[in-house]
């Protein structure tokens, strides 16, 4: 009787045990998943406010008659930037979310190497007056896309 005792509360440890582990797997995903989707909604917001401000950059840069090849290599770059982070966040579903992942994270890094180029072709031309709250609301979307890629690789929390 007495090991037959033992033998059900060592049972009873290791089913809980199992139970209590599966349960804090589930909640850890949970909370993965959490930290993907404000990730994911922090860099869509930075991709639009980079490509609003450099949209107005582009506009002023028009507007006095600066022509540049590096300006206009820029703008495309961030055009192109821009496509796929909004064509790899309409993937982040089920089965293409990995590759919408990647293309979310490959469109952002060619936002941001364009963001450059851009700043630099507007001091180049003497033009960064002019363009101080363009380059704020680039500077904030390359600030929301750096913050969403931590949230997406670290979680919440930070």
């Amino acid at each position: 009787m007495k090991s037959l005792s033992r033998y059900f509360a060592t049972s009873l440890i290791v089913c809980l045990s199992i139970g209590i582990f599966a349960l804090a797997g589930f909640l850890q995903a949970a909370e993965s998943d959490q930290g993907i989707k404000e990730g994911q909604k922090a860099m869509m917001e930075g991709a639009k406010k980079m490509m609003d401000g450099n949209k107005m950059i582009m506009d002023i840069m028009g507007k006095k008659g600066v022509k540049d090849p590096e300006l206009t290599s820029s703008e495309k770059m961030m055009t192109a930037g821009y496509e796929m982070v909004t064509k790899g966040d309409g993937m982040m579903t089920g089965s293409t979310m990995a590759e919408g992942k990647a293309m979310v994270t490959r469109g952002a890094k060619m936002m941001l190497d364009a963001q450059k180029m851009t700043s630099a072709a507007v001091e180049k031309h003497g033009m960064v007056q002019e363009c101080t709250i363009a380059l704020d609301s680039c500077t904030y979307g390359e600030k929301k896309i750096k913050e969403g890629a931590l949230e997406w690789f670290f979680g919440g929390g930070i």
